[in-house]
């Protein structure tokens, strides 16, 4: 795994590059990738591939559903929702993964084609 100075400072040259884009809502990006990498450094029984990708996931859910829940709840900060988006998403995204992990390609494939044998 990288020291945390690494991670710190790629962390922070991609979100600076980011905010130079202006339909990018920085707030937002910023409390998505801050909540996936607090979820995603705690779990210590990860690969460091899957834990990228749950970051990676988890970031890119975050800054979705940060404009769904500043109009439904009582969050009015960008940030914010985006950190409690980006936390509630890893644990689904979680089991999916183990279930993908642990299943055939004819299960999956099964599982949402119907899951009814012909």
């Amino acid at each position: 795994m990288a020291e945390p100075t690494t991670t710190a400072a790629a962390t922070a040259l991609t979100l600076g590059a980011a905010s130079l884009l202006p339909f990018v809502n920085g707030n937002a990006l910023l409390g998505a990738v801050f909540g996936a990498a607090l979820f995603a450094t705690t779990k210590k029984d990860l690969k460091p591939l899957q834990r990228l990708m749950t970051m990676i996931l988890a970031t890119g859910i975050g800054y979705l559903l940060t404009p769904e829940i500043t109009a439904r709840s009582f969050i009015n900060n960008d940030a914010t929702a985006g950190m409690i988006a980006a936390i509630f998403s890893l644990p689904i995204i979680l089991k999916i993964m183990v279930w993908v992990d642990q299943s055939s390609l004819s299960d999956i494939w099964n599982k949402f084609r119907g899951g009814g044998k012909p």
